[in-house]
């Protein structure tokens, strides 16, 4: 006797939902949940909702969706094939790239984890911490802050970076960076795959170095800048250059050719008066009897 194995209502819900998003979506992006925190992934879906469908779910389900899609979307068989661990999806119609940039500037703060690396400098500024005089003075000198009591109240007595960038975050630190209310740590999504429209992009396709690619550009412009002052090619943004180089040039071979007019009078004169100096000195050297 064959029996028909129920499937769970969650589950179905879940990938009726998915279907869903792989119809609307032309794009969808996969990044690693290895040390996010829920309340990062909270804040991101609040500053990216109207752009950026978040969803975190079990890979079989993403795959599941698509094998009973009727559509079959192109190669997204191929790219949910290749998942692995445990990932958040991205569903929108932002290009890969342009998603990069928007979630470099969605990154959030969020408290210090004593073993997390800071992202930053972290300074534990001086002023009134509010803190009730007690143990945790002592946590603050072993991170090297100095303080003092007054009004009933620990204060810091100075402006303290307790880290810099790529230092490892100590349980002492992650403490007091804690009771202060601190966010020293910037978090943000990093995508590990994405589907676009047909194209798979793996990680190494997603890195996107904005300062690079920003000084590539500059450089390009001032390179094609000069080449067209050198060529000669006008336009209005190196008219100027161009007709100050001709000038330059035009004059230089007028006082070479000797040529007078009000612009070139005094250049002339002046060469004319070194070429004069100089043969002077030169028939005096060559003339008996001179020292």
């Amino acid at each position: 006797m064959s029996t028909t194995r129920k499937v769970a209502a969650w589950k179905k819900e879940a990938i009726a939902e998915l279907q869903v998003l792989l119809e609307k979506y032309p794009v969808i992006a996969a990044a690693d949940l290895t040390k996010v925190r829920s309340s990062q992934i909270h804040e991101l879906r609040k500053r990216l909702r109207d752009r950026v469908a978040m969803v975190v779910t079990k890979n079989n389900l993403l795959r599941k969706s698509v094998e009973l899609s009727e559509s079959g979307h192109g190669r997204v068989g191929e790219f949910v094939k290749d998942l692995q661990g445990s990932n958040i999806l991205l569903f929108t119609d932002v290009n890969p790239y342009s998603l990069i940039i928007l979630l470099e500037k969605s990154k959030v703060r969020v408290p210090a984890k004593a073993g997390d690396i800071a992202t930053g400098e972290i300074m534990v500024p001086a002023g009134n911490t509010g803190l009730p005089p007690g143990p945790v003075i002592s946590e603050f000198g072993e991170i090297k802050v100095q303080t003092r009591i007054e009004g009933g109240s620990i204060w810091v007595a100075r402006d303290s970076v307790v880290a810099r960038r790529g230092d490892l975050i100590t349980p002492k630190m992650a403490s007091v960076l804690s009771k202060l209310g601190l966010k020293p740590m910037e978090a943000g999504l990093t995508l590990s795959t994405a589907y676009d429209n047909g194209t798979i992009l793996r990680s190494d396709d997603l890195v996107l170095d904005l300062s690079a690619y920003r000084n590539d550009v500059f450089q390009a412009v001032s390179n094609a800048f000069s080449l067209s002052i050198d060529a000669g090619y006008v336009t209005p943004e190196n008219a100027p250059r161009i007709l100050g180089k001709g000038m330059r040039e035009a004059l230089a071979i007028a006082v070479e050719a000797g040529f007078l007019e009000s612009g070139t009078i005094e250049p002339v004169l002046r060469r004319a008066v070194m070429n004069a100096n100089a043969l002077n000195q030169k028939i005096s050297s060559a003339t008996p009897g001179n020292p």
